[in-house]
């Protein structure tokens, strides 16, 4: 199925690229004697506010050139679909979005050095030290849990190098209380071991040990498992051969490595790895459960200060955890990949593809899934980090509670901040001490199906300071549902990109800033290739700037309905009339191109062009520019 997607998705991104024509961007700014070019921040201004500690380079490229966005939307659907059962890509991609550029395998094979002999000293095989998986059937077997063995007694491996000079610990409870509980007092510490940690070794070593799990989980068969499950307690931590049978895990420091050949498993692990920082679980069928019951600490898939993998190849799955789990990494680099099954996951905060000084990833490849979760989920990039989520086929639901009020928001107390479904968020401290972070990279990439989205505030392709948020969607009749800087929004120094290739979608955003708005030397961008969607915004949206932000709507074909209430709509803006900031431009731009198309405001009509009405016609802004063009 997925080369028949694959396929349909190649000619949906073909057709997408000759609508994806700016010529009406540039027709819409003619009005006003502007082009593309003059569409950007004052860099020098702009620095004025400071704050963008960490500030990545992903995100510069974008703030300094949003016209960027829909070739790398378009490159990131492919890449990341075309990479959804590739877990060491995957862990590549996440690096270079967070400047770490790090290509294992692209010279010679990372596992070289632990194959064969050196001179006439056999290399150490825990397999045969310990007399178990004896036989020509487990051959392949024994091969894969020796080379992991291997890898982790090497002193000079990447990961043990990265993390070689710090009390894992003293260090991951703190972490791990900054980031789940918001306990500010750790911020110094967190601040020095940033300085002082080496991110791309970290990457270097997850991408071999995610690679050695790709080969695991893609060579070996359920006719290489024993019948009954085996222990082997090794100085690098436990590792356990599950049979074909229905087997049960359960412990409280992660095992080194948790390999099954088949049956409906249940895994209920919670902790942090003792004696090497990596838990590492393969799974080949079956409908298994991953359960992580303790809120107090990282479940599946959450790494602190290391690396935790799962690959699970095939049947109907449930994830259940609490805190960091399901693909988060806090200094470290958490994921998992699944490959086929209707899947239910659910989970708190920082899980389904979360990352902060580090990396998280979620891919599930095949199958209906629902996604649940509350707070910095399902994409989500903090400082430093990148969180992907990327599932490539089935209609699936991504929910971020909003029901029960559980994180209020600081701009309604009605509604959660749910900082979920492609975010990437920084810590503002310009009023508190001045000790800002910049944000990282939060990405949803979903390549195909009828999807469904929900949240609060801070969602769906969002931006907050310094950071870069996207949600990448490849085709369906999906229905996205959102409050308040949602669906390509954000604010403060970001960048909110939601990018949708095909189908008939339906947006609706309850309150402000939503649908291509960009407030604060922000940019909000929101695009649409195709298909007739319904639109029901709120004020700040479809194209609305405001404070100095940018917001782009770009709607390519497709008989639309808007249905607006009112106020910067529409390719409309808002200027700030204080300070240098009067002198500063703020840009709202509204482009639909083509179709038949509905309005319910005066001044934007079916084909036509307009200038948007100034917010002050007594005192207009020079510097407040606002368009708009619909084209059939």
């Amino acid at each position: 199925m997925k080369i028949i997607y694959t396929a349909i998705i190649i000619f949906l991104i073909s057709f997408s690229l000759s609508a994806q024509d700016l010529s009406l961007i540039d027709s819409a700014l003619a009005q006003v004697d502007l082009t593309r070019a003059e569409v950007r921040f004052d860099r020098d201004e702009m620095a004025n506010w400071g704050g963008d500690r960490w500030r990545g380079n992903y995100f510069t490229m974008f703030h300094n050139n949003p016209f960027k966005l829909p070739k790398y939307g378009q490159m990131g659907l492919e890449s990341l679909g075309d990479n959804c059962t590739n877990l060491t890509a995957l862990v590549a991609a996440a690096g270079r979005r967070i400047d770490c550029p790090v290509f294992r395998g692209l010279i010679g094979d990372p596992f070289q050095d632990y194959s064969g002999t050196t001179d006439t000293i056999p290399l150490a095989s825990i397999t045969r030290s310990k007399n178990v998986l004896v036989g020509q059937r487990y051959q392949p077997l024994r091969d894969k849990i020796d080379l992991l063995y291997l890898m982790a007694l090497d002193e000079d491996f990447f990961l043990k190098k990265a993390l070689k000079d710090f009390d894992s610990d003293k260090s991951r409870k703190k972490l791990f209380d900054y980031f789940i509980y918001d306990s500010s007092t750790h911020s110094d510490f967190i601040e020095e071991l940033a300085e002082a940690f080496d991110f791309n070794r970290l990457t270097a070593g997850a991408q071999d040990f995610a690679e050695l799990a790709r080969r695991m989980a893609d060579s070996l068969s359920p006719d290489n498992f024993p019948d009954k499950r085996i222990e082997i307690k090794t100085r690098c931590g436990l590792v356990v051969v599950g049979s074909t049978a229905d087997d049960s895990f359960e412990y409280h420091i992660p095992p080194l490595l948790i390999i099954d050949g088949g049956g409906n498993d249940v895994y209920k692990i919670s902790g942090y790895p003792d004696e090497y920082p990596l838990s590492l679980i393969v799974d080949l069928a079956g409908d298994d459960r991953y359960l992580s019951p303790d809120s107090t600490r990282p479940g599946i898939g959450g790494a602190v200060l290391g690396t935790a993998l799962v690959i699970d190849k095939k049947g109907n799955d449930t994830y259940e955890g609490y805190n960091l789990t399901q693909g988060a990494g806090l200094f470290g680099i958490g994921a998992v990949l699944d490959y086929d099954g209707d899947d239910i996951y659910s989970a708190r905060h920082y899980a389904q593809g979360s990352g902060a000084f580090g990396a998280g990833i979620l891919a599930d490849s095949a199958g209906n899934d629902s996604l649940f979760c509350f707070i910095a989920s399902q994409g989500y990039g903090h400082t430093r980090g990148c969180g992907l989520l990327v599932n490539f086929e089935g209609n699936d639901r991504y929910i971020a509670e909003d029901s029960l009020i559980f994180n209020p928001s600081p701009q309604t107390a009605e509604h959660n901040a749910s900082l979920a479904q492609g975010v990437g968020f920084g810590k503002r401290a310009d009023y508190i001490d001045g000790h800002s972070w910049a944000g990282g990279v939060g990405i949803l990439c979903d390549n195909h199906g009828d999807d469904f989205y929900s949240a609060g505030l801070f969602a769906q392709g969002c931006a907050y300071w310094y950071a870069v948020g996207m949600l990448l969607d490849g085709g369906g009749n999906d229905v996205y549902n959102g409050v308040w800087y949602v669906q390509g929004a954000g604010a403060h120094f970001g960048v909110g990109y939601l990018d949708d290739f095909a189908g008939d979608d339906s947006y609706n955003a309850e309150l402000n800033m939503a649908v291509g708005a960009g407030h604060d030397f922000t940019v909000g961008y929101f695009n649409e290739r195709g298909g007739n969607d319904t639109y029901r915004a709120p004020n700040l949206s479809l194209g609305g700037g405001n404070a100095n932000g940018i917001g782009i709507f770009h709607d390519h074909n497709g008989d639309d309905v808007y249905e607006t209430k009112g106020g910067t709509t529409l390719g409309r803006a808002n200027a700030s009339n204080s300070g240098p900031r009067r002198y500063l431009s703020v840009f709202g731009i509204f482009v639909d191109g083509g179709g038949t198309d509905r309005y319910n405001e005066d001044f934007a009509t079916d084909n036509s062009r307009w200038v948007g009405p100034k917010s002050d016609k007594d005192n207009p802004n020079p510097y407040e520019i606002g368009v708009g063009i619909d084209k059939n």
